[in-house]
């Protein structure tokens, strides 16, 4: 990461106590028009809307998956009573729960409610379709933050769209990828809010910023990332400060909505506690790390451009050391550890680590040049901070390690990767082939897992669509599993079955899906006899969710990394039928 060019005009500013000078790249004084003419502007926004819809249009009939059942279950419910945060009678994970209260803001139901209003629809296709606006919003932000930090824009766009953890996003319902566009948006009008000195500018930020809150709590980190960059800036007064005000303000309306209509404070996570034992805070470090390595770029391209400058080549053989010690402990004490998924996780955890103690070691660099009174790129070090804010929020606060928490730290993760290649390459040509390299193989990489999301998110529906057909029941269907598992079979008109229920009968089916399942009470289970399994098949080794091969895209519960190769089935699919009372 290179100190900054000092003659751009500009560049130099004194920080807070006179100690520390920004060389930014570009300039604070950057206008949005100066680096190109309007024509190549306009050219370069259509080439990001194209990509966004190359990347979205072919899945735009992905059945509901993972959670967007639940949104889902609350748009239905806004329907008729907005900004209601409670399902009465609701189950989830086998339990039923008298009033389950939403764990995520209310933005991003409300706008499934108002796409559901305005096509009259609540089906994948029109759904899918009104959500193409956030990764829209997610390359727009990042074009103009990549404007203004590279040199780059176009390909560090690309590339941040065609990152698997992004890709998968696009195709979802979840409140991730909202929240993540919203951020970015409120990141790059504050950054050129300060950088000009807009208060129209500052205003919208704070205004975009409350929004990104409202779909999801994360973006709270906001409060704490906007105001470092005016600070580093020397910028920091009311002016810069007072937009801030607006994501605090509406978050605290949310909260005093909350305790007014439930008697609680906004509800963040599922379970109570938090689990900081040393153990546990490890393997999310761990599962951050191999989440970092494979979903994000791709990781042979991402290792390399991270070892071009400062001799970091040499801290490669301790940490694949490290990691194949790591690797060779679960091949031989975990049975779905083969050594063709230990060789994928030496790859994903040593480039994890790998660009973790790059980022941090120039970290260290900087601060020096800072405490000597020398020119330091204060560029970096913001770009730095938001990178280890958000990823020390999710290691520590958050249940578990996946591919989407990732998101609120990619952009300023891929702008790290461009000022690497742009201050370790210098020929034009050569730099050139390895961002396109770079943005390529990442889109194979994020359209595999796009292609092997949307085949398991399917299973679930077309099992849930021809289990009559294949089982001729005659009694009640029974049936365990959560996702959009859950939401077909009951839309067939079946029934979820908890831990607790003696509710079957002999002659009902019980239909167990093997991802996700839970212990039945003995008097059930007792009394079960399978009748008939369904093997999902494909014809593609690729897993990106899997419990046989250790895939765990969506988070780590189910397996150690983010996708592998594997023979087994995509999913399967168990159906039992019920005995006569013992």
């Amino acid at each position: 990461m290179r100190a900054g060019n000092p003659a751009v005009p500009g560049a130099a500013r004194h920080f807070p106590g006179g100690f520390l000078r920004s060389a930014s790249r570009f300039g604070p004084g950057a206008r949005l028009g100066e680096r190109s003419p309007r024509l190549a502007l306009a050219l370069s926004l259509g080439a990001v809307f194209a990509f966004v819809l190359l990347i979205t249009l072919p899945f735009a009939n992905q059945a509901f998956h993972i959670d967007d059942a639940i949104f889902w279950d609350f748009a239905k419910l806004n329907l008729e009573s907005p900004l209601q945060q409670d399902l009465p009678e609701y189950r989830l994970m086998g339990v039923e729960i008298p009033n389950w209260r939403d764990t995520h803001p209310p933005l991003d139901q409300l706008y499934m409610s108002a796409v559901m209003r305005v096509t009259g629809s609540d089906a994948e296709l029109p759904l899918h379709l009104g959500f193409i606006i956030f990764p829209g919003i997610t390359g727009v932000s990042m074009f103009f933050l990549a404007r203004r930090f590279t040199r780059n824009a176009l390909l560090a766009t690309l590339l941040l769209l065609a990152t698997p953890a992004v890709m998968a996003a696009s195709h979802t319902l979840m409140g991730d990828l909202p929240m993540t566009a919203l951020w970015m948006a409120a990141a790059a009008l504050y950054i050129f809010g300060v950088d000009r000195d807009s208060g129209w500018l500052l205003a919208l930020a704070g205004l975009t910023a409350m929004l990104a809150v409202f779909a999801g709590y994360q973006a709270l980190a906001l409060i704490l990332l906007l105001p470092a960059y005016s600070w580093l800036k020397g910028r920091l007064n009311w002016k810069t400060g007072l937009p801030l005000l607006w994501p605090v303000a509406g978050f605290g309306a949310y909260t005093l909505y909350s305790l007014a209509r439930y008697n609680a404070l906004p509800r963040f996570k599922h379970a109570k506690g938090l689990s900081l034992e040393g153990s546990s805070v490890i393997a999310r470090i761990e599962g951050n790390l191999l989440q970092l390595g494979g979903a994000s770029v791709f990781p042979l391209i991402l290792a390399g451009v991270f070892c071009l400058r400062r001799r970091r080549w040499l801290i490669l053989a301790p940490v694949i050391a490290a990691a194949s010690g790591l690797a060779l402990y679960y091949h031989n004490s975990i049975i779905n550890f083969p050594l063709a998924t230990a060789a994928l996780f030496v790859l994903f955890l040593s480039t994890g680590a790998l660009v973790v103690i790059a980022i941090w070691s120039e970290v260290q660099v900087q601060l020096v040049q800072a405490f000597k009174n020398r020119r330091a790129d204060t560029d970096f070090i913001f770009l730095a901070f938001w990178f280890f804010l958000m990823l020390a929020t999710i290691a520590l606060l958050l249940p578990h390690a996946t591919a989407k928490y990732m998101l609120p730290f990619l952009a300023p993760l891929i702008l790290l990767f461009f000022r690497e290649i742009e201050a370790g390459i210098k020929s034009a040509s050569v730099l050139t082939g390895v961002s396109v390299a770079a943005v390529a193989l990442t889109f194979l990489a994020g359209t595999a897992v796009s292609a092997a999301d949307y085949q398991l998110a399917q299973t679930y529906k077309d099992f849930a669509q021809t289990l009559g057909d294949r089982h001729h029941p005659e009694g009640t269907v029974w049936f365990v599993g959560e996702w959009g598992f859950r939401h077909y079979m009951e839309a067939e008109g079946y029934r979820y079955l908890t831990l607790a229920s003696t509710a079957p009968q002999e002659g009902d089916l019980v239909v167990r899906v093997g991802m996700m399942d839970w212990p039945l009470d003995s008097s059930v289970t007792d009394r079960l006899s399978l009748v008939g399994s369904s093997a999902a098949q494909s014809g593609s080794p690729f897993r990106m969710m899997s419990l046989p091969a250790n895939a765990g895209f969506y988070g780590t519960h189910w397996g150690k990394l983010p996708y592998t190769f594997s023979g087994q089935p995509v999913e399967m699919l168990d159906v039992y039928r019920v005995g006569p009372p013992a």
